[in-house]
């Protein structure tokens, strides 16, 4: 277990350690040459300095028989070679092969550290001008230390020292980490939907900056159950106090109707009573609203007729706003439905004629041009049911296109002026519309005006 200490601290001391080591590695490295250097030129063998001796001071022939006699295991020791023959006429061992060809006037002391023992070489010079080379094979005086037995199996100690530094780096990495992927699983099971998520009790073992972020977190996802919480019984309850008064309109209607036989008062009469039944079904969408919301795939729970949706609309509205016509142009196939929720997708289609007629000038000459169109969209390979809503008001500037879906903006120009609105109802249309999958989008009129398009995918 790691000490109580910060992620902080943790991270640093990851980097000091990576540091340490590297250095600790590089100066391994000089030290290895150094005492190699050391050990090889402290270690001398008594016969072999004496042998060194006879071949300077007496001839060849009395050297050989004076080695002759020596005690074998001496003799397995020391090698001599004189005129390419070797003193008692035995084969070099492999490595002395090796280096006896490193031997040169250049270079006439060799000395190599190999599996344990000392191969040194030696190239003198007799008295008769010729040259003789020496052979010892010896043991270090001591334990060999650590760092001749890491030469020795180089590989296997790499391999193995690769293997425990990748173990532990991932040990670590995954102690530190743990705390964070807990953390973005919770927060993606927040994101769905799970207000109730908590994670600081299962990180209390971390400690440190992890343990006061899931702490953080925590409260973050209890402030906003709080809201979510307080936000969905105003909404309830603005709608329970709003039934009250339109049940009883609803009540006052029907008697109305029993009493009025007069045919015009009888059309008004149906007016005011389907106007009270879409009231009612906005109240039911403000209701559901917080469920659309938190799973999109609610609102696509009907099948809309959106001909009849758009027929519907554009008469409610011609006959509230008879100063701003609206002309619908269908080129859609009979009968074509899409998934949605039917009270949702009206009020964002809605919002968008009514803005038209709001800006639609009383003298314009030409109605307000509503067109139904299928279009392959840009960002899908579905076919879209594209409406298209085009007013001759005063239009928006270019700049201005993306903002003026935004809530509370208002552009500054002629089409803001006297509006009388919050700059709400076209932000309201792209939640609903965002919500059936679709989008929505503002053009400049071809002549004067702005065209508003509503795409919504056919699956």
């Amino acid at each position: 277990m790691f000490p109580k200490i910060g992620l902080t601290a943790r991270i640093m001391l990851n980097f000091w350690l990576t540091l340490v080591t590297f250095v600790s590695i590089i100066t391994f490295i000089l030290w290895v040459e150094r005492d190699d250097e050391a050990l090889l030129k402290s270690l001398h063998s008594p016969i072999f300095d004496q042998l060194q001796t006879q071949l300077v001071n007496r001839p060849f022939e009395e050297v050989q028989g004076w080695f002759a006699s020596l005690d074998e295991k001496k003799q397995r020791t020391i090698f001599v070679l004189y005129n390419r023959q070797e003193i008692l006429n035995r084969p070099l061992p492999r490595f002395l092969n090796k280096l006896n060809e490193e031997l040169s006037s250049n270079q006439p002391f060799v000395n190599r550290f190999r599996e344990r023992r000392i191969f040194s070489a030696r190239l003198i010079e007799l008295p008769n001008r010729k040259t003789a080379r020496l052979f010892l094979i010896s043991k270090p005086p001591h334990i060999p230390p650590l760092h001749n037995v890491v030469r020795d199996h180089f590989v296997i100690i790499l391999f193995f020292g690769l293997l425990l530094s990748a173990l532990i780096s991932y040990l670590l990495a995954r102690h530190i980490s743990q705390p964070i992927t807990r953390l973005r699983q919770a927060t993606k099971r927040l994101a769905s939907g799970q207000l109730d998520i908590r994670v600081s009790d299962s990180l209390k073992k971390s400690h440190g900056e992890s343990y006061l972020l899931a702490q953080d977190f925590d409260n973050m996802a209890a402030q906003l159950e709080r809201t979510m919480s307080s936000h969905k019984h105003l909404i309830q309850d603005i709608s329970h106090e709003l039934r009250s008064p339109i049940a009883r309109l609803q009540l006052a209607l029907e008697l109305a109707k029993k009493h009025l036989n007069i045919a015009d008062n009888q059309k008004d009469i149906l007016r005011i009573e389907k106007e009270c039944e879409q009231l009612n079904g906005i109240i039911n969408t403000l209701l559901d609203l917080p469920s659309f919301e938190l799973d999109p795939m609610f609102v696509l729970q009907d099948t809309v007729d959106i001909s009849e949706l758009m027929a519907s609309l554009c008469d409610d509205l011609n006959f509230a706003h008879p100063n701003a016509p609206i002309e619908l142009h269908n080129q859609l196939p009979p009968k074509l439905t899409l998934a949605a929720n039917s009270q949702l997708l009206r009020s964002a289609i809605e919002n968008v004629l009514k803005n038209a007629q709001h800006y639609q000038p009383e003298n314009a000459g030409t109605p307000i041009q509503v067109t139904l169109t299928l279009t392959k969209h840009h960002a899908s390979p579905l076919e879209h049911v594209l409406i298209r809503c085009c007013d001759q008001g005063p239009g928006v500037d270019e700049a201005h296109l993306q903002d003026i879906f935004k809530p509370f903006y208002r552009v500054s120009q002629a089409r803001d002026r006297n509006s009388g609105g919050q700059g709400l109802g076209l932000a309201i249309s792209q939640r609903a519309v965002a919500l059936h999958n679709g989008e929505i989008y503002a053009q400049t009129n071809q002549a004067v005006g702005l065209c508003v398009c509503i795409a919504l995918p056919m699956g």
